[in-house]
């Protein structure tokens, strides 16, 4: 094999790996949604209770170890993806803004990856019912800052933004460059493409309860408002109602079996 192929194989399995780790916690996010619905399970369904959850067993350490790897691997895809620019956005304005989000959503998977680091090592306090107390002590010390409102605000205001793409992302299937799925059936193809947009669409509404309850709490000085996944599906919940709470849980669990779609077929260069 030559030199190029050897790097171009290498490079190909950072995204596989990172979107298999990625489908692993989504699809496990809303199966724990749909079972504290149901009264079997105490809450969970977050990201970093997840890992905690996982850690009580031994096949669960050796997931977690998985589910690090594989977000490692993704973070490096991200920056390869930033600098290298194989999509060939450009480096015109909208290029290079292209660009900065991509490298800005590398910062939600560093925060799963030391999650997980925090968990493999026995350290932190994270409860595994879903209680955001960490994010909660965060926002608290920030807002004791002079800067720390407006900080929050500016975290909230991202985060919405940050929703609103997902939902564009889905609609305008902006992912398609990223699938090479043309010796598929057409059957296959719908599948994965409906997955796509109802698996975007869970994921921006929680996402945008997410960055609405920090814009409140940056707002109201108050970090008692700020919530996680978890806490963005009880309040589907609580105040939208059940029928949604389900709709958006099974979202979830579309949303990371497309991930695990688009790591088996991951075109790393659009060709």
């Amino acid at each position: 094999m030559k030199t190029d192929d050897k790097k171009r194989a290498i490079v190909h399995y950072l995204p596989v790996f990172g979107c298999a780790s990625t489908g692993i916690i989504y699809l496990a996010i809303g199966v724990i949604a749909i079972l504290s619905f149901l009264k079997l399970k105490d809450g969970g369904a977050d990201e970093s209770s997840l890992l905690v959850f996982l850690d009580s067993y031994f096949l669960g350490k050796i997931l977690n170890l998985v589910i690090l790897l594989g977000t490692i691997c993704y973070i490096l895809w991200r920056i390869y993806e930033t600098i290298k620019d194989p999509y060939g956005y450009g480096k015109d304005a909208r290029g290079l803004a292209r660009r900065a989000g991509i490298a800005l959503s590398t910062i939600a998977d560093a925060l799963i990856a030391y999650t997980a680091i925090e968990v493999l090592l026995g350290i932190g306090n994270i409860p595994e019912n879903g209680e955001p107390e960490e994010q909660r002590q965060m926002v608290r010390s920030l807002l004791e800052e002079n800067w720390g409102d407006w900080f929050i605000i500016s975290l909230g205001v991202i985060v919405c933004t940050t929703a609103l793409v997902q939902f564009f992302y889905g609609v305008t299937r902006g992912y398609k460059e990223r699938l090479d799925i043309a010796q598929f059936s057409s059957g296959t193809k719908k599948l994965i493409h409906l997955l796509a947009w109802i698996g975007y669409l869970a994921r921006g509404i929680i996402l945008g309860i997410i960055g609405f309850f920090f814009l409140k709490a940056g707002l109201l000085d108050d970090a008692r408002f700020v919530v996680n996944t978890d806490k963005a599906f009880d309040f589907i919940g609580d105040h939208v109602g059940h029928v949604y709470f389900i709709l958006v849980a099974l979202g979830t669990i579309c949303y990371g079996l497309f991930m695990f779609s688009l790591g088996v077929s991951y075109d790393i260069d659009a060709d």
